[in-house]
């Protein structure tokens, strides 16, 4: 990503105002310390099967359109983790996707995403929304992190299948 003076401020309050409007979202910070370049929304644990104990969504917005969405979620000591990025690389497009468990650049994904980031918002929501309803399906034999494999599950909505 480019450098923090170039954070689209505006645009993250405006994406932290739907966030608060959400019942899934517990707290939304603005420019939290440690994270001066993102807001941060903790999630409300309730919705989570016990085995997993916190989530949460960090988004950055850049003034030129840029964008990492990153959502991780806590399992006893270990981390699941995607995202979602817009920016010039040498990894892959500039629009791809980090799949889960560990987001690295050799796993990224090609992708297409819309234009505005209210767009991409709602669709980071309803991957966490699918994300949410596997971990539920699952609850009996949970797959944990480290054992995770990335499948392709949450649909193509995030993929450039072309």
């Amino acid at each position: 990503m480019e450098r923090a003076d170039d954070l689209n401020e505006e645009r993250l309050r405006i994406l932290g105002r739907h966030l608060a409007d959400l019942s899934l979202v517990e707290t939304v910070r603005y420019f939290p310390a440690g994270k001066e370049d993102r807001v941060v929304a903790t999630l409300e644990i309730s919705y989570y099967p016990d085995i997993v104990d916190s989530a949460r969504l960090e988004v950055r917005v850049r003034l030129n359109g840029d964008f990492n969405f990153q959502y991780f979620e806590g399992w006893s000591g270990e981390q699941w983790s995607c995202r979602w990025d817009r920016h010039p690389n040498s990894h892959n497009t500039r629009d791809h996707f980090h799949v889960p468990p560990d987001p690295h650049e050799e796993a990224a994904v090609d992708a297409s995403y819309p234009s505005p980031p209210t767009d991409v918002l709602r669709l980071v929501l309803e991957t966490i929304e699918h994300r949410i309803n596997d971990l539920w399906t699952s609850t009996t034999d949970p797959t944990f992190p480290s054992e995770y494999e990335f499948t392709g599950e949450f649909g193509d909505s995030y993929r450039d299948d072309d």
